[in-house]
């Protein structure tokens, strides 16, 4: 009878877990929903006062201030664990909705202090939000630490996940709470490889932020990243999901995140695993999430070249990228182009690329167009792919062999064009720039008869800027 019952209560306790893990994730919806409706109105009290149309402001802030009144009864007073400090709080937002209300209703509206009393509301809110919001994330949090069940921990990761999904500030609140101290324990302590990939997965949607990283690389997780892809046994999804973490937290976009600690030491392995896994993969996510790594390892440290060059990267990425076909990805492509130009950048690296055939590579992507059947982020995609392609070309061509070689190839004829025809490259200055730059370069290795014979002296013989300007697509901008 024990025995039963002690099964009953685990089977209870494992449902309990699983329902508030689902429960905190609705939960964190639900009040990202009721503060959009919030934010809106927000906008449109601000919006009015800078315009000066204070007639407005009086029923906006009647609405303002009955949403957040009808949000604090929601959300707020039905929280079990308040506290007399969330109280206080609670009862100074509604003092200053009050005050608020009162403001607003003098005639004429004193334009100074409705301003200074809406910023203070939109302060109080927000702290009293990210209160409710870091009470719920630490419940997933919590499950994370001591799971109840291997059900239980899937749907706190999964509840993670899809939070950080949601938006940078999210994704700041769960590394306030810990969360990515809590996702490496996982990838290093549990036994099952589908949770470790989970915890990988969940990882990398919070190291979006510069917070989350740098709680990652004080838990010594670029340490963990490079042993987990360094085990060639460990199974693909696994080492897939540690290259989109790498290649997250090296993210050129990430902001005030110029350079992360552990990186720099395990750079050679970090590229050989990288390297061997792009080669060997046959899927098309793993391959892009390696080269994307790779990449961004370009930008942040610069050092990264000479490992590639050892590993011989990217001749074995170009092929990786070649077996793909016709129906080859833009955005891999593009990953491909940005590491050939940032190694291009070193001198060093210029006729190891050559040799790997970098030359008819970068041509190929030149010859990228966008369409109009293709969403937004493609066609920019397709931009960055010419632009970087270009600069490739540009570097690579500062040895003559190489500028020799691209004209034999008859690469200057799809440079001119670039040039010339706006809708080759989407209208974009950037590409432009970029080609004139190359051409430029090979005619002062190859001589300037190919350009001639191409009627497109304008490109290469006054200054940069005068060629910018007869073919720039903003004209009229520097007129």
């Amino acid at each position: 009878m024990t025995t039963l019952q002690s099964k009953s209560l685990a089977v209870d306790l494992k449902h309990q877990v699983a329902m508030m893990a689902a429960a905190a994730t609705n939960t964190v919806k639900m009040l990202q929903e009721g503060t959009r409706l919030i934010s809106t109105e927000f906008a449109k009290l601000c919006q009015q006062l800078d315009y000066g149309k204070t007639e407005h402001v009086g029923p906006l802030v009647q609405s303002l201030v009955g949403l957040v009144t009808e949000f604090l009864h929601e959300h707020c007073n039905k929280q079990e664990k308040t506290g007399k400090e969330s109280e206080a709080k609670h009862k100074k937002l509604t003092e200053v909705c009050d005050q608020l209300r009162l403001t607003a209703a003098m005639q004429p509206p004193n334009k100074e202090q409705l301003t200074s009393e809406i910023t203070e509301l939109g302060n109080k809110f927000t702290r009293i939000v990210d209160n409710i919001l870091i009470q719920h994330i630490s419940v997933l949090v919590g499950v994370l630490e001591e799971p109840a069940s291997d059900m239980a921990l899937r749907s706190a990761l999964a509840s993670l996940t899809t939070l950080s999904l949601e938006g940078p500030h999210l994704s700041r609140l769960v590394a306030h709470c810990s969360g990515v101290r809590a996702l490496l324990s996982i990838c290093l302590e549990s036994r099952s490889s589908s949770i470790r990939t989970a915890a990988l997965r969940a990882l990398a949607t919070v190291c979006c932020v510069v917070e989350a990283i740098r709680q990652l690389e004080q838990a010594g997780g670029v340490e963990i990243l490079s042993e987990m892809l360094s085990e060639e046994t460990r199974p693909e999804p696994e080492a897939s999901e540690a290259a989109a973490v790498l290649a997250q937290i090296t993210a050129p976009w990430v902001e005030d995140n110029h350079t992360v600690h552990g990186l720099s030491e395990q750079l050679p392995s970090l590229v050989h695993s990288l390297t061997r896994l792009a080669s060997t993969t046959a899927s098309c996510e793993t391959l892009l999430l390696s080269a994307a790594a790779l990449a961004n390892l370009t930008f942040m440290e610069p050092r990264t070249v000479w490992p590639l060059l050892e590993q011989g990267t990217a001749g074995k990425l170009l092929q990786a990228v070649k077996r793909r076909g016709p129906k080859v990805s833009v955005f891999l492509q593009e990953q491909a182009a940005t590491l050939l130009a940032n190694m291009a950048a070193v001198p060093e690296s210029r006729p190891h690329l050559a040799e790997q055939r970098a030359v008819v590579a970068l041509l190929c992507f030149l010859q990228i167009r966008h369409s109009p059947l293709q969403r937004a982020p493609e066609i920019a995609a397709a931009e960055r792919v010419q632009q970087k392609s270009a600069i490739a070309l540009s570097r690579l061509c500062s040895d003559p062999t190489v500028a020799t070689q691209v004209v034999e190839l008859q690469g200057v004829n799809r440079l001119v064009r670039l040039c010339k025809e706006e809708r080759e490259r989407n209208h974009s200055d950037g590409v432009l720039v970029a080609c004139l730059a190359a051409l430029r370069k090979i005619s002062a290795n190859c001589g300037t008869k190919v350009i001639e014979d191409l009627d497109a002296m304008e490109l290469v013989e006054p200054r940069l800027l005068d060629s910018f300007l007869i073919y720039s697509s903003r004209q009229e901008s520097y007129v």
